[in-house]
């Protein structure tokens, strides 16, 4: 039996906490985009269509301009989303420590930390000098990050979580 309480968080448990930075983030990104989409079939499935031709910005957009998410939501996400691309677009990109706790800072604010995920990160990573050094010593990492969205996500999605 699964010590976790969805298929996506034991997905992103075992996914990024064995990977470096950078794929973590991108398994943690295409979770969200997957997550977008089942957001879009929970509200009008003759959506679908057109909103796998737009890009991940454009779709956060779409469904906050159709108040499916809240303003903070959308704009975490695309937070995200502009973090992923300094990885797509940037050779060796490696956010910095403060671009790390701004971004978890946001999420803290746009998402319910259900199991104190994201206030346990920044803490980790406010005392520690990476995020490796964070999970590590703290046990929290990128993982951590994105089961708090993911949780969310879930709901505004319709999805038993």
């Amino acid at each position: 039996m699964s010590t976790y309480s969805n298929e996506y968080e034991e997905f992103l448990f075992h996914r990024i906490d064995d990977s470096d930075l950078l794929t973590g983030f991108l398994i943690g990104h295409l979770v969200i985009e997957h997550l977008l989409e089942e957001i879009v079939l929970s509200y009008d499935s003759k959506l679908m269509v057109h909103f796998l031709s737009l890009t991940h910005s454009r779709k956060i957009t779409l469904i906050n301009s159709l108040g499916l998410v809240p303003d903070d939501v959308a704009n975490c996400l695309q937070s995200i989303n502009k973090m992923r691309n300094n990885f797509a677009h940037k050779l060796g990109y490696a956010p910095n420590k403060g671009e790390l706790l701004n971004l978890i800072t946001k999420c803290r604010a746009s998402f319910n930390d259900m199991t104190d995920g994201l206030e346990q990160l920044h803490g980790a990573l406010t005392e520690s000098g990476s995020l490796l050094e964070a999970q590590e010593n703290h046990g929290v990492g990128l993982a951590d990050l994105f089961i708090q969205v993911v949780y969310d996500l879930e709901a505004y999605a319709n999805k038993d979580v």
